[in-house]
């Protein structure tokens, strides 16, 4: 689906306001004049600015009405494809647990990989070194706990 700029733009900046509102509660540090809100509030004010100059922009160049369009690339394959990453998402869910996150994440990398044509041999390699690198800067380097693997608990 292709949104014009007009659209976009009005989604950019409710999703902007969304976020200004939901900082609103955020207290600030005791002594400082700043708290937890501040960045929220800073990401909220680039966003609005953002969706602003979309709309702003769109209007200069003529568009009048927000439109949701089909991209040139949309078809059956497309649909597959999306049916197939949705399966693989339950897929890592569900077996995640079980098997831990190095063999469903590879499994879930090469499989839409391969569905999005790309090369057997390439997939596979990919997905070997991404599920590495995740796992290794995520489980090592930023202590976030992965699904452990029984399968795999020498390697991790």
């Amino acid at each position: 689906m292709k949104f014009n700029d007009l659209l976009l733009g009005i989604i950019v900046l409710v999703g902007g306001i969304a976020i200004y509102v939901s900082a609103i509660p955020f207290t600030d540090i005791p002594g400082q004049s700043y708290g937890a809100g501040t960045m929220p509030r800073a990401v909220s004010f680039v966003t609005m600015g953002l969706g602003l100059f979309l709309i702003g922009s769109s209007v200069v160049k003529g568009a009048r009405i927000p439109r949701l369009e089909w991209a040139d690339w949309v078809g059956p394959k497309a649909g597959m494809a999306l049916l197939v990453a949705i399966g693989l998402v339950i897929f890592y869910i569900v077996l995640s647990p079980v098997i831990g996150f190095v063999p469903s994440a590879f499994v879930v990398m090469a499989a839409l990989m391969i569905t999005l044509r790309t090369n057997p041999l390439l997939a596979v390699a990919v997905s070997v070194a991404a599920c590495v690198v995740i796992q290794q800067s995520f489980g090592r380097l930023l202590l976030v706990p992965l699904p452990r693997s029984d399968m795999l608990g020498f390697l991790w």
